[in-house]
């Protein structure tokens, strides 16, 4: 047999298995998407969809999924569109009350110095050294 020929056979077969264990592993990691993705289909937790869409599983009907935004409107989705089990990257309610609260007292604080900076401008003081000529 053609040397050449054994080593053309040979680098098929290389190429046939390495494609043959990437089909595999590409496979175990959909499998495993896939397992978690049905196990965070519980009433209650936050997905995500291809979309970027956030929402609360209410309801799971064979293929249709319920999702819930957090004004309570309800839409329907794919179950192949959720991604996920995520939770929304916008702070809630009691957030952003905490934060409106620290806001306050920090814009408190420029407007002070602000009121300082006007008493100790440079034209004031320097109108006041100022002696008057005759």
């Amino acid at each position: 047999m053609d040397p050449m020929l054994l080593m053309l056979i040979i680098m098929l077969l290389a190429f046939w298995l390495m494609s043959r264990f990437a089909r595999k592993q590409q496979q175990k990691m959909a499998d495993e998407q896939k397992r978690r993705t049905e196990e965070a289909l519980v009433p209650g937790t936050w997905v995500r969809t291809r979309a970027g869409f956030y929402g609360t599983v209410v309801e799971v009907d064979g293929d249709v999924v319920t999702l819930a935004t957090p004004l309570g409107d309800e839409s329907l989705w794919a179950k192949a569109a959720i991604v996920g089990a995520e939770e929304p990257p916008f702070a809630d309610a009691q957030d952003e009350e905490e934060d409106a609260e620290e806001g306050v007292e920090e814009e408190a604080a420029p407007a002070e110095l602000e009121a300082d900076a006007a008493n100790d401008s440079p034209d004031e003081s320097a109108s006041e050294t100022e002696t008057p000529q005759a």
